[in-house]
Order: structure tokens, then C-alpha cells, then sequence
């Protein structure tokens, strides 16, 4: 393996799409200059590509094939019942001239109403071919029990406000949109737009949850008069973590994970995930 092999950090991203693995692998994943990425369409497929080495993030797939439901399109009536009545445009104006300063307001509410009909068909129509969130509701609390330091953000093109609330709520570190297109080609050339973006949120997403779990470590260990030193470069690894902490951190992101590196882990009677925590951020910082 190479040296610039070895300095990447490794991610994974979870889709049960050929096609959106396959998009990814060839329009986003060159943008992550600090990942190395490892794709499945099951977590169990996932670790077993990872071969026993340590993630730092997962991009999961909210969406996903339930294997105990037939896949079924909606009767074409329904789907139109669900749909209908169609408003007309001149409704949604009523009276908003005249609403004192909440016309905006009163305009918009009835416009989110007639997207809220499409919502619940929308709905109604991934219940019938068996796609749901709990797919990726499953993969995200796989992935928080085996890895708990690694970031964990759902990704999704079709995900609803309750599919993103639901994730949040279940423990996800955040939501990204997959770039949208209307055929293939149109979503493999947002893809290699937007792809910069999605690298900086989603290593923006691994600072906040090393941040966190290094910042719970460290107190911990202060207040229990343990690894002293080791609670004293998970503080100097904050200023790399946190934007703004210090304009000027006082060591290197190599320094402080060479300083990790040096400290006998083993000694200082760490639980499995505080361990690797630790090795997680050392890698990451090494990146």
C-alpha cells in the first residue's frame, strides 16, 4: 500500500442502487481528496469489504427494498383519488392582498398544502413497491453499534421532513441530498457539481462527532486524574475539530496525531469505543 493510500481515511457508503453506488464511485469520490471509500448494498456487506479497518464516516442510503413486501406500482385510480382535487392557481391568491402584512405567509401555507397531498402519495406509492426508511434506519443503528465514533449521515434523493426527522431523531450526525437530475446523465453531471460540497459537509460531519466524543474522553479522563497526557492532546486536537476554536493552533494535525500515537492506550483501562475513538481521530488527523 501506498503512503498516500495509507494517509486516507476511510468512509463507506451504503445503497441497496447499483446505480448510485456506481455514480458515486465515479463522480463524487474523487472530490474527497482525504476518503477512501468502500461501497455495499448491506452492512454486513460493508463490514466484510472493510476487512477489520476503521471507519470514520457513513453516507447511508435512507430509502431501501424491503424483502418482505412484493413490489407493487399504485393502481392508476388511486394514485389520482390521492392526488386530486387539483387547485386552481387563482385559489391559492384569495384574499392575500388583503391579509395585513401576512399574505406571504397565508399564500405559501396553502401552496405547502397542495405539496403535502403529493407527499402522502408519494408516500403511499413507496409503501406499495416496498421502499421505506427503515432500510437506512436499520444500517444507521448497525453502524452506531459496531463504530460508534464513526459519523454517521443519511443520503437520499427521495427523503421527505418526517424521513429527515426520523433519522435525526434515531441518532444520525445529519441529512444530504443526493444531487437531483431527470435522467441518469443529468444526475451524474450534478453529481460531479455539487460533489465538492458533500465532501465538505460530510468531513465537517466526522469533526463534530470526534469532536464530541474526544471532548466527553478528555473531561472524563481529567476528572477521574487518568491519561493526563492523552486528555491533553485530545485538547489540542479540538483546535482542528472546532472551526474557530483558535486561528492558530499551537501543533500540526500530524503532530498531534503523531503526540496520539505515542500514548500506551492500553494502559489507561479505556472501554472498546473510547479505544477507538482515539484511533479514529489519530487516523483522521493524519489525513
Amino acid at each position: 500500500m501506498s503512503a498516500s493510500k495509507a494517509a486516507k481515511a476511510l468512509f463507506c457508503f451504503i445503497d441497496d442502487a447499483a446505480f448510485e453506488l456506481d455514480n458515486f464511485r465515479q463522480n463524487a469520490a474523487p472530490a474527497f481528496d482525504r476518503a477512501e471509500f468502500v461501497y455495499a448494498h448491506t452492512f454486513e456487506q460493508a463490514v466484510e469489504a472493510m476487512g477489520g479497518r476503521r471507519p470514520v464516516c457513513f453516507l447511508l442510503d435512507l430509502y431501501g427494498s424491503d424483502p418482505g413486501v412484493e413490489p407493487r406500482l399504485p393502481a392508476p385510480e388511486k394514485l389520482e383519488e390521492a392526488l386530486a382535487p387539483p387547485v386552481a392557481v387563482a385559489e391559492l391568491y384569495q384574499g392575500v392582498d388583503s391579509a395585513a402584512g401576512e399574505g406571504g405567509n397565508l399564500f405559501l401555507r396553502r401552496l405547502y398544502a397542495q405539496l403535502q397531498g403529493w407527499q402522502a402519495a408519494f408516500q403511499a406509492a413507496c409503501d406499495s413497491l416496498g421502499q421505506g426508511r427503515a432500510y437506512g434506519l436499520a444500517n444507521l443503528a448497525a453502524a452506531r453499534e459496531r463504530y460508534p465514533w464513526a459519523a454517521c449521515l443519511a443520503y437520499s434523493r427521495k427523503a421527505l421532513y418526517a424521513d429527515a426527522v426520523a433519522v435525526c431523531a434515531a441518532g444520525a450526525d445529519g441529512v444530504l441530498q443526493k444531487p437531483q437530475g431527470a435522467d441518469d446523465a443529468a444526475i451524474a453531471q450534478a453529481t460531479r457539481s455539487q460533489a465538492p460540497e458533500l465532501a465538505r459537509a460530510a468531513y465537517a460531519a466526522v469533526n463534530r462527532r470526534l469532536a464530541h466524543l474526544c471532548g466527553v474522553l478528555g473531561l472524563r479522563l481529567l476528572q477521574e486524574g487518568r491519561g493526563m497526557g492523552l486528555a491533553q492532546w485530545l485538547y489540542e486536537a479540538l483546535d482542528h475539530l472546532v472551526p474557530g476554536r483558535e486561528s492558530r493552533p499551537r501543533y500540526s494535525r500530524q503532530e498531534v496525531a503523531q503526540a496520539l500515537a505515542g500514548e500506551r492506550l492500553e494502559d489507561l483501562g479505556l472501554t472498546p469505543a473510547d479505544t477507538g475513538t482515539v484511533l479514529a481521530l489519530r487516523g483522521w488527523l493524519a489525513t
